[in-house]
């Protein structure tokens, strides 16, 4: 009855527009007092408690350096070689928004800045090339709901510290779905650009390309340092994080020549608004998980599903449904800190790996933040391209559909994702 009571307090105080972390903490606290066997004090010792991580201090570094990178202008030189690649073909601009979009996330490492940094730059080029809007942003959305995947990731950060799994060995098992989901969403509008005769971007020059590939060489740097300190195991994911920051600030003072210190003190101040926010609804949300877990919702789930004889394949695709569903409604880190304390226990007792199913998590978590009416980031992408909801839905469709498909593949051959932190000899 707890749980039930916690449940209904959150969607109450979420329908009367609180931020979903204070209706998490007021929930929390409503059930504590209906209980009455929770000490009260059991609310601010599981918040501290949930937020005192070394590994979590990952997360305000990667979210620095991003944006130290976002200021220096980095996104728009990686997008630029991403068209020089592919603008020869028809359908090129789009597909060189993907292209970027995936090698911009390994910078912001966040998907809603993802949305918002790849449409205010692309709309514009897109619209001016003959590309309806709605379709536009639609091909925005879907490669940065697959561009979750690419390292480094917050929302990895998170689900590997509270399920207490290699956070680097979750960076590499999301490369090769990430190429994977990438590649099938540029098939998809390649052959949308053939049916519908879609315009050609250019065909660059081989000497075009490899200036480009100069522009980039120091930005993709910090790829190397993430990457490196991952193969090599040189640092732990903090310890490269810190990295990164350091990278960052050089290439933007330094070398690009960009990075004024005004821009660095709006970092700083971006820096520390996400952090705040992402560490209270982590706090929060595993009171949340401890007050489900006291009232023994883990292990009636478990013998639901040993009762009913699901099959591993079968925890996966619900776990799939859970945070497809889940995400549209709350935010990526609300959402997976709430339900992965409640679905651990039971995804290890029936023997799946915790890196292949996580990786499901956090995929599905990124594409629920794409269905419409209430996913946070196809909102966003509308209120950029000043469109209405409904004006998305029909060419939003056909991609959501390939990142269905390719959720379907990696639940069914975990060895796509689990390929990467075994050659790379990572334990988890």
């Amino acid at each position: 009855m707890t749980s039930l009571v916690l449940i209904g307090a959150l969607i109450i105080f979420m329908i009367l527009g609180l931020p979903v972390s204070f209706a998490m903490g007021l929930a929390a606290l409503v059930a504590i007092f209906y209980d009455g066997s929770i000490p009260f004090s059991a609310l601010i010792h599981r918040t501290v408690m949930g937020v005192d991580s070394f590994v979590l201090l990952a997360i305000p570094l990667f979210i620095l350096a991003g944006t130290i990178m976002e200021q220096g202008g980095i996104s728009e030189r990686l997008i630029h070689l991403a068209r020089t690649l592919v603008g020869r073909f028809r359908g090129g601009l789009p597909m060189g928004v993907v292209g970027g979009t995936i090698l911009e996330s390994g910078i912001s490492g966040s998907t809603v800045a993802d949305v918002s940094a790849m449409a205010s730059m692309t709309l514009k080029p897109l619209e001016r090339a003959g590309y309806e809007r709605p379709y536009s942003l639609s091909v925005i959305c879907a490669s940065a709901a697959l561009g979750i995947l690419v390292p480094p990731c917050i929302l990895m950060v998170v689900v590997g510290a509270v399920a207490n799994v290699s956070v680097i060995a979750l960076f590499a098992a999301g490369v090769l779905p990430a190429l994977l989901l990438g590649a099938m969403i540029i098939g998809l509008i390649y052959w949308q650009a053939n049916r519908h005769n879609m315009p050609r971007d250019r065909a660059y020059s081989k000497r075009e390309i490899w200036e480009a590939l100069k522009d980039v060489r120091v930005a993709m740097g910090l790829s190397i340092v993430i990457f490196g300190g991952i193969i090599f195991g040189v640092a732990t994911v903090t310890e490269i994080a810190a990295f990164a920051v350091l990278y960052a600030f050089i290439a933007g003072t330094l070398i690009y020549k960009k990075l004024t210190w005004r821009m660095m003190v709006h970092s700083l101040v971006q820096t520390g608004i996400s952090t705040g926010v992402v560490t209270i609804i982590l706090g929060l949300a595993l009171v949340f998980g401890f007050i489900l877990a006291n009232d023994g919702v883990p292990a009636a789930i478990a013998n639901w599903i040993t009762a009913a004889q699901i099959p591993p394949w079968g925890v996966l695709v619900i776990t799939a449904l859970i945070f497809i569903f889940i995400g549209s409604v709350l935010d990526g880190p609300a959402s997976v800190l709430i339900f992965i304390p409640i679905l651990a226990p039971v995804v290890r007792e029936m023997g799946i790996d915790m890196v292949h199913w996580l990786t499901v998590v956090v995929l599905t978590s990124g594409i629920g933040l794409f269905i419409p009416p209430a996913g946070m980031a196809v909102i966003m992408a509308c209120s950029i391209g000043k469109i209405k909801m409904e004006q998305i839905f029909k060419p939003l469709l056909p991609f959501m559909l390939v990142l269905f498909a390719g959720v379907l593949l990696l639940i069914l051959f975990p060895s796509i994702t689990t390929i990467m932190p075994q050659w790379l000899g990572l334990r988890y």
